[in-house]
């Protein structure tokens, strides 16, 4: 892999996570879809913590905040969905 090539993949890889936070949202939180409230709720978190842009180096900084929005928009409309 080439240092010029990285950005790319990045892009890549939150073009494929909106893609499958249109088609499932519980795919981004790695849930199906009759997970519990607090099943929910841990995975969201987990999720949150791992990729917050303030833990990561400013190399992935960009990276994860664009993950943490999809992550945000996944569970805002999971939660929305189940009405709570």
């Amino acid at each position: 892999m080439k240092w010029r090539e990285i950005p790319r993949q990045y892009n890549d890889r939150v073009a494929e996570l909106r893609a499958k936070l249109a088609q499932d949202p519980y795919a981004i939180l790695g849930l199906s879809s009759s997970a519990s409230d607090d099943e929910l709720k841990m995975a969201y978190r987990k999720l949150v913590r791992t990729y917050h842009p303030d833990k990561q180096s400013d190399f992935m900084r960009a990276h994860a905040q664009e993950v943490v929005k999809i992550v945000n928009e996944a569970y805002g409309r999971i939660r929305a969905m189940r009405g709570t």
